[in-house]
């Protein structure tokens, strides 16, 4: 290839470089430095005004075309970012079906809590399945077919859902192709919206409030369909978004090859590299060459104690957003609708956290660190007025008025924390460590994901439903016990904390 042929450098033209894959919503826009946000304005003004800024490049005897991902200047940028935005509404709806739908599927075929629970760890293997898989599919397909392929497997298996399959197994089946297209659309948008060369952090934020919005409304819309007896048509709304997503999907990302994904991947090794030899430091030299491996980053205790943190936080949300709606119906009252709506209460305080509690960090707080501590705090002490008002048995409005404001508290304060805790990780982490370290705990707090919440079904089966927000608490103490002991393990880094 022509020297002259070579494009500028990958942050220049905020080109894809690297994928990463991602469970719970926001927390990758922390993977941006403070320094690039506050470039976003000034950047604006330097950047090209035409929209014929695709080139072509000669890669290995194939064509690979490139183009600044900014969303003003390039129509095909934007759709990517529309796709993205719309197959974000079906992974908030996806995550939040099962937790809306746990009595109606005990109900339907027949089956216990630890049964139903099962589905949790389907999910689970198909999102970790995305997580291996995402690099080897990029490569093989590029993002293009990555895209294609989430999408597709989203609207087979929504159709299956939506007939009502005779079989829980067919059910519990469908769970795994769904995560693993999850997992896809997950790191994707991620990536996408991390790499933009404007309004990043906006857009980003849009995107993830979506998850939350389509998480919150999940709950009314399936007690609907229950009350009206035909539960499994809930499934034809996020069909039809993910129906419209392909049909976005495909000229969006049409230019997005198998091929271009390596010339990318070349591209930012050879900047690697050379900032390495310009340091000359041989050490950091080989750990470009060769990652390290998954127990070898856990062995760094600030990815150990992340890892653990998210493992902890991720069980208390998931367990909170998939079992209160079970716990209301079964301990509280019967009315599906009423009881769906304080349930949903939990996803909008968790939407409205996220967006609205960044500007509060930013303003009231000296750092992260403590922004996110005072939040724990704020949760656990949420989570302790929630556990007091359970043990209170009453008909009242007034009493259903206080448990929806209550359960709306845990949300709003628990929103932030995981985005929070994300910035304090990667201020400690050297830079060479951010992609892998955070993908490690991600996974490992996927793992929280599933395994609480089974728990939790687990307890609901032997000894009672009543006890789920006693095993929410214990995680809430115990993540915010952690996070309170956190700088004692990290040294040398004091001016974070």
């Amino acid at each position: 290839m022509d020297a002259s042929s070579v494009p500028p450098k990958v942050d220049d033209y905020g080109m894809y470089t690297t994928e990463i894959s991602h469970h719970n919503p926001i927390e990758l826009k922390n993977l941006l430095s403070s320094s690039d946000s506050r470039r976003n304005s000034q950047d604006e003004d330097s950047l090209p005004n035409n929209t014929n800024l695709i080139k072509e490049i000669d890669w290995q005897g194939e064509k690979v075309k490139t183009y600044p991902l900014n969303y003003q200047t390039v129509p095909l940028v934007k759709l990517q970012v529309i796709a993205c935005l719309i197959m974000f509404v079906v992974f908030g709806m996806n995550d939040q079906t099962v937790g809306a739908l746990l009595p109606t599927l005990i109900e339907y075929y027949h089956i216990s809590r630890v049964d139903v629970s099962n589905v949790f760890i389907v999910q689970l293997c198909g999102y970790v399945m995305a997580s291996l898989s995402n690099e080897r599919l990029n490569k093989h397909f590029g993002m293009r077919g990555g895209m294609l392929l989430a999408a597709g497997l989203c609207i087979v298996f929504l159709i299956i859902l939506a007939t009502a399959p005779s079989s829980f197994y067919v059910c519990m089946f469908c769970g795994l192709p769904l995560g693993l297209g999850i997992g896809i659309l997950d790191s994707t948008g991620n990536v996408l919206m991390g790499s933009l060369l404007v309004h990043k952090n906006e857009l980003m934020g849009i995107m993830h409030s979506l998850y939350g919005a389509a998480a919150m409304v999940t709950p009314p819309l399936v007690s609907y369909f229950v009350e009206w007896g035909h539960w499994s048509l809930f499934f034809l709304i996020p069909l039809f978004f993910s129906i419209i997503g392909m049909i976005v999907i495909f000229p969006a990302f049409k230019f997005e090859t198998a091929s271009k994904y390596d010339y990318l991947c070349s591209l930012e090794n050879k900047e690697s590299n050379n900032d390495v030899e310009e340091a000359g430091d041989n050490s950091l030299m080989e750990s470009t060459k060769a990652s390290p491996g998954f127990f070898e980053l856990l062995r760094n205790p600030a990815i150990f104690l992340y890892s653990l943190y998210l493992f902890l936080y991720l069980g208390a949300e998931i367990t909170t957003g998939s079992w209160f709606f079970s716990y209301l119906l079964e301990t509280k009252s019967s009315n599906k609708v009423a009881m769906s709506y304080i349930a949903a209460s939990f996803w909008t305080g968790l939407t409205v956290g996220r967006l609205c509690l960044g500007f509060v960090t930013e303003r009231f707080f000296e750092n992260e660190y403590k922004a996110s501590k005072a939040y724990a705090f704020l949760t656990l002490s949420s989570y302790t007025l929630f556990v007091l008002v359970g043990l209170i048995n009453s008909s009242s409005v007034l009493y259903f008025v206080v448990l929806f404001f209550v359960v709306f508290c845990c949300g709003t304060f628990i929103g932030p924390l995981f985005p929070n805790a994300s910035i304090v990780a990667l201020q400690v982490l050297p830079k060479r460590l951010h992609v892998s370290g955070v993908g490690v705990a991600v996974a490992v707090g996927g793992c929280g994901g599933a395994a609480i919440p089974y728990l939790a079904g687990v307890i609901a089966h032997t000894v009672g439903i009543q006890y789920i927000p006693l095993l929410c608490w214990i995680m809430v103490a115990l993540f915010t016990l952690e996070w309170t002991l956190y700088p004692k393990f990290i040294k040398g880094h004091e001016e974070y904390f």
